[in-house]
């Protein structure tokens, strides 16, 4: 291997490790078996317990329970071009495992070191268990606002499975209020293609918060298909969501107060038929008296007890 390296360090950082303070990993020349740590003489700790190390990006494991599974690619590529003239700012995060360097925390860093063509940044190499990994990438990114929505939510969900945490819990431990925890957890009610949108930036987070108003699946897509086709704002979609408004209810009047007299007649007739009689008059007593009955078996008795028999 050349005995040049192209350092990624950012100027404050190369001060304290070019004092000496940092513990040089190398992978083989050949880069056959890039994942064992080597170095010519054991490193000092940090007051924490923790290596500042200086590491090859390319020996460096992934965080097998990173959040965040989209990279734009540009913005990658400009994070390279600022980490050529700028170096790395702040140390990635690593631990052992297994003989290896595994990453904790800084995976757009790491690629973009790479893409920079860098083969020595700062690390800092600290015990890290399981049940943190996830914890503390996701809190970085979140920190960081690197993680998109859907990223976020599904992290949020890991999370509270993972270690049983209320809502409640997971908002204190995440440094968010409650609510905003909650409204994120539901964008995963979205159907995937919609989700999918949202973590390729062709819906913000606004436009799938509007979606949840609609209930079935196959409304939330189509909108949010016609939201990118037209360029629909977030707006745009609540107004296409609210609910149309109900027609005003026509106006009933209050039914007349019937005549004692008849309703005493209709009273002694219901009684005497056994069914619902109604006797309509006007003000000289000319009318009709109308019977309800249910089928031939119910006219039939009717007419027996009107006819006497």
């Amino acid at each position: 291997m050349s005995s040049t390296k192209r350092s990624g360090l950012g100027r404050g950082l190369g001060a304290l490790i070019g004092g000496g303070a940092a513990f040089d990993v190398a992978p083989d020349d050949d880069h056959t078996a890039p994942n064992t740590p080597a170095a010519a003489q054991p490193p000092q700790p940090l007051e924490d317990g923790s290596i500042l190390l200086l590491i090859d990006p390319r020996i460096v494991r992934p965080n097998p329970k990173q959040p965040r599974h989209f990279f734009d690619e540009g913005a990658l590529q400009e994070l390279a071009e600022s980490i050529k003239r700028d170096g790395v700012q702040e140390p990635v995060i690593v631990r052992q495992k297994a003989g290896a360097y595994e990453l904790v925390s800084g995976e757009r860093r790491v690629r973009a070191s790479v893409i920079a063509g860098l083969d020595r940044i700062p690390a800092v190499c600290r015990e890290v268990s399981d049940e943190d990994m996830l914890k503390l990438g996701l809190i970085e990114n979140i920190q960081r606002e690197d993680l998109n929505a859907i990223e976020t939510a599904r992290a949020y969900k890991a999370l509270a499975m993972h270690f049983g945490w209320t809502q409640e819990q997971l908002a204190e431990q995440v440094g968010k209020k409650r609510a905003t925890v909650t409204n994120m957890l539901r964008l995963l009610n979205l159907p995937d293609e919609v989700q999918q949108m949202v973590i390729e930036g062709m819906l913000s987070m606004g436009h799938a918060r509007a979606l949840l108003a609609l209930e079935l699946p196959a409304r939330q897509t189509a909108l949010a298909r016609r939201a990118i086709e037209e360029g629909l704002s977030v707006r745009d979609i609540e107004r296409a969501v609210a609910p149309a408004p109900r027609p005003p209810l026509p106006e009933t009047k209050a039914p007349a107060r019937k005549d004692p007299h008849v309703a005493q007649v209709e009273d002694e007739l219901r009684r005497r038929l056994g069914t619902k009689v109604r006797l309509l008059s006007d003000a000289t007593w000319k009318g009709r008296i109308e019977i309800d009955f249910f089928n031939l078996d119910e006219l039939e008795r009717i007419l027996d007890i009107l006819r006497g028999d």
